[in-house]
């Protein structure tokens, strides 16, 4: 007899713990999805969030929402957006060309409420054009 049809039942085994494997790898090991291309839950002006959600917003953290808003203050790691919300952006996004007083849109991620500074904390922001 040939080496196939002696081992015929573990070459099978082999090959179905090989592509359980493969399977299981690259679900647990795939790229996460970015924050550009979830859908939003909440689209709408800053003011109308905060005015709807308070300083209640356990319920929003790590849910992506698109906001529009005027910029209040530029700093390094991000901008103000009407006062109250804080955005902190990507890594790949140009902020020289955005000015104080400026009307924009942008889509984040909520990573919850600053008390202390009455802040919206919003992080991996992209602007929407």
């Amino acid at each position: 007899m040939s080496f196939l049809k002696k081992n015929k039942k573990l070459l099978i085994t082999l090959s179905l713990i090989a592509i359980v494997g493969f399977g299981t790898y690259s679900y647990v090991f795939q790229k996460p999805q970015e924050v550009s291309e979830i859908k939003p839950s909440f689209e709408g002006s800053s003011k109308e969030f905060i005015t709807q959600n308070g300083t209640n917003i356990s319920e929003w953290n790590s849910k992506i929402i698109q906001i529009t808003g005027t910029i209040s203050t530029i700093n390094d790691e991000g901008v103000v957006i009407d006062e109250n919300v804080f955005c902190q952006f990507s890594e790949n996004q140009n902020l020289n060309t955005l000015k104080e007083n400026q009307t924009i849109t942008i889509k984040g991620m909520v990573i919850g409420y600053d008390d202390l500074l009455n802040e919206l904390k919003l992080n991996q922001c992209t602007l929407k054009k």
